[in-house]
């Protein structure tokens, strides 16, 4: 898995799982690694049919470090070129990290397993803004961060907020077709009034 910094968080691509055959009639899930997430020449990343761009998009750290992120990037934000599929959704879970490898015995654990390890996301209003305590005025909030040291920043539950173009339970749509960073952040904030 790629690392996460306390210096400054950035946006990763989430692997899919994928089952392969182990010795003597195992099943191995590989959970991949992180991937970054590449912006397109609009300077936005990108959902797309093919390529990274199938997908989802993940954000790890502090509820700090991702209020930053959304304000250091707020006029970038996600396209979304999926025809059939044009909203764009957020959940935020806390984050648990996994390891990469994990041996599946017999064949019907592949399900057990694949249910304990689905998130369960959270509505978008709770845990960043119950934790971070979003202010109404963002200049205020920005000026505070500036004044943090990193250690600080970084302290706290790590959150794994995941964009996607797939609803799963708890995620909320937070965009059709493109959405910016800091429209996101503004919903947050209207979801704390």
């Amino acid at each position: 898995m790629g690392t996460v910094s306390a210096n400054e968080i950035v946006l990763w691509r989430e692997p899919a799982p994928i089952v392969k055959e182990g010795k003597y009639y195992s099943l191995i899930v590989d959970r991949g690694q992180l991937q970054k997430a590449v912006r397109n020449t609009n300077n936005d990343y990108l959902f797309s049919e093919k390529g990274n761009g199938i997908k989802p998009l993940v954000l790890i750290g502090s509820p700090l470090e991702i209020s930053e992120f959304l304000i250091k990037n707020e006029t970038r934000g996600i396209e979304n070129h999926i025809k059939e599929l044009p909203d764009i959704y957020m959940g935020i879970t806390n984050y648990v990290p996994q390891k990469r490898f994990t041996g599946l015995f017999p064949l019907h654990d592949l399900l057990t397993k694949s249910v304990e390890q689905a998130l369960i996301f959270v509505p978008v209003g709770t845990i960043l803004t119950d934790i971070a305590g979003i202010p109404s005025d963002l200049n205020e909030m920005y000026d505070v961060i500036k004044t943090l040291k990193n250690k600080d920043k970084s302290d706290g539950k790590l959150l794994y907020v995941k964009f996607s173009y797939l609803p799963e339970d708890g995620m909320k749509k937070v965009g059709r077709k493109t959405v910016s960073f800091g429209k996101i952040l503004k919903q947050m904030q209207d979801a704390n009034k």
